[in-house]
């Protein structure tokens, strides 16, 4: 099976490597033509801010990396980048293969198909410079920018690779690696072109007049549409729900992480929104990224306030995913509103990715870094906000939509999107089902219920991303000993040779500020020798997995494992060597720890060195 996917993977390549070159007509060949005209000049302008915009665009494939692998368990770290990774990699060959042609290649008003791999004609700076009276060739949707092909296709590429990462966040810490691969190349191949050809590439939803200026549908509902169905179809983490109907809440492993992802995403959506203007248009850029802003600030700020009205705790994870869900709302609507009108979008943004959060997980939909909540709610507010507040504005030429309906407008905008929302929906939906069940055929979908427990980064990748012991390690203990990582007792200052005996019974009076004797309880013993608890007739494969896991799972470890944490200098599967703490208390704190872990016959000892 294997040979034959590379076999037809190496005959595509040749196919591709037959076509001529991608070019614009007539290339110009001395750039001094261009710094010699206003037109020239213009068109630098606007190829520089296009691919400035699309290098920010793709830098927030960095924060999607860091929120999800922050919101998500340590031993699934590495997964979670390899994955982020990955997609991108994966969208760029599909995009370019195909993608990109589905969707702006000329075609009918279901998809495109011209100007495979880049190799169509497009001479649309020719036009801009005055070389040429009309556009001539296979990309006439994107005829209305001036830039190069390349520039153009860069940028188009950044926001398929958005839409493909979405799908990552609401499948993760359960997905085979291999399922998620197949699935990227689908979604950056065929679903998010066809939809794309739809309301960008000149198709059937931009023909009735729907506007989606920067991606709230084309790029966020698409992606948090095939994320609800895997989701859906993958089930939830093991224990994440009770047989009850509890919820358990299964926390991340950094919100330092996520809180730097958020971070990042929000600078990239300075390029997402107003690069989408595709031209160095000075007025339209300033404005959108006001907005941009302004929607982002304000459902951060209430999605804060509404979770602390909600659950009572403003929510640090409810508050990122906010700030999130207002750069989502806003990306439709973005170059159509005022800034009061980006405000109150805000606002409601805020609100829907609480509300939305607690009831997927009513209906146990188990989405661990709430992009469904973020990207298809928010999206598809967006793309309907489009017809409440859109207004015109000089900068944007004709291209606009009709007045939305809070601004004077009859609704007939709002029906129009409406009707863009469901029909993205309904297919989105449908195509991601039938995907993720070929692939389930394929491949399978789910990891196994052992390798789920034990950490994807172990069975999927066959590696960690947090793999060094807070100590030494196992090896390096049993050939060098411990004198070599933790002073013994005899390297101790004089000083710190406090003996129990010395200190257990002492009751030091002091003086009060008033000069008043009080007394102080005594100090506790200061014990520095070392001692050993040891696991007798245990099984030390399975008790250095449990205590991994522990490790590398630290809030969700009971009390016992702090206690033991504190006083550990190493542990090698079966014997814990400590310094400190008392010998009998840290017994039974081992005992505690691993119970159920050590097998028939085991027993828990203490040993003095």
């Amino acid at each position: 099976m294997r040979k034959q996917i590379l076999a037809s993977v190496f005959v595509t390549s040749l196919s591709f490597a037959s076509f001529a070159p991608a070019q614009d007509v007539q290339q110009l060949k001395d750039i001094g033509e261009l710094l010699s005209t206003p037109q020239g000049l213009k068109l630098i302008a606007d190829t520089l801010w296009v691919l400035i915009a699309a290098f920010l665009v793709f830098w927030m494939n960095a924060g999607f990396a860091l929120v999800e692998s922050g919101f998500c368990r340590a031993k699934n770290t590495a997964n979670i980048l390899a994955k982020n990774f990955i997609v991108f990699a994966i969208t760029t060959l599909a995009f370019w293969s195909v993608g990109f042609a589905f969707m702006f290649g000329d075609g009918n008003s279901f998809i495109g198909w011209k100007g495979l791999a880049l190799t169509g004609e497009h001479n649309a700076p020719i036009v801009a410079l005055g070389k040429a009276k009309e556009y001539s060739g296979d990309y006439s949707a994107l005829s209305w920018t001036s830039v190069p092909l390349f520039a153009a296709f860069l940028f188009q590429l950044v926001f398929a690779g958005t839409a493909a990462t979405i799908v990552s966040g609401a499948v993760a810490e359960r997905i085979k690696y291999s399922a998620f691969i197949v699935f990227s190349f689908v979604m950056g191949s065929l679903i998010y072109p066809i939809v794309g050809h739809w309301i960008w590439g000149g198709g059937w939803l931009a023909q009735r007049g729907m506007y989606d200026f920067a991606g709230s549908t084309v790029v966020h509902s698409v992606g948090g549409w095939a994320a609800l169905t895997g989701a859906a179809m993958l089930g939830p983490r093991l224990g994440k729900y009770g047989k009850d109907g509890k919820i358990n809440p299964i926390p991340g492993h950094s919100m330092a992480l996520a809180t730097l992802g958020v971070f990042i995403l929000w600078l990239g959506w300075f390029g997402f929104n107003p690069g989408s203007t595709m031209a160095a248009n000075p007025p339209a850029i300033a404005r959108i990224a006001v907005t941009t802003n302004i929607a982002a600030a304000s459902a951060g700020f209430i999605a804060a306030l509404w979770a602390w009205l909600r659950l009572g705790k403003p929510d640090l994870s409810m508050m990122l995913n906010g700030g999130l869900a207002g750069l989502v709302a806003i990306t439709a609507p973005c170059a159509f509103v005022s800034p009061v009108s980006a405000f109150i979008i805000g606002v409601v943004a805020g609100v829907l990715v609480v509300e939305s959060v607690l009831f997927f997980d009513r209906v146990r939909i188990d989405d661990p870094v709430g992009a469904i909540s973020v990207h298809l709610v928010n999206g598809i507010w967006g793309t309907l906000a489009v017809g409440l507040f859109a207004q015109p504005f000089a900068d944007l030429g004709s291209a606009q939509p009709k007045p939305g309906l809070f601004i004077g407008g009859s609704g007939e905008q709002f029906i129009i999107q409406l009707t863009g929302v469901v029909a993205v929906g309904a297919f989105t939906f449908a195509a991601s089902l039938i995907a993720w069940a070929f692939i389930k055929a394929l491949v399978g979908l789910r990891v196994d219920p052992e390798e789920e427990v034990q950490g994807l980064d172990i069975g999927e990748m066959g590696m960690e991303a947090y793999p060094s012991d807070p100590f030494p390690t196992f090896e390096a203990l049993s050939v060098t000993g411990w004198e070599k990582f933790v002073p013994t007792f005899a390297h101790q200052p004089a000083t710190e040779r406090v003996s129990a005996a010395a200190v257990s019974t002492t009751v030091v009076k002091q003086q009060a500020t008033d000069g008043s004797p009080i007394e102080v309880a005594p100090m506790p013993a200061v014990e520095r020798r070392l001692y050993s608890v040891v696991l007798e007739n245990a099984n030390t494969e399975r008790a250095k997995r449990r205590w991994e896991r522990l490790c590398h799972e630290p809030q969700q470890a009971p009390p016992e494992f702090h206690e033991v944490y504190r006083h550990l200098v190493s542990f090698d599967g079966r014997e814990f060597v400590f310094r400190g703490g008392d010998p009998e208390r840290m017994r039974k704190a081992v005992e505690r720890l691993f119970e159920g872990y050590l097998g028939v016959g085991a027993k828990v000892t203490v040993e003095a060195e």
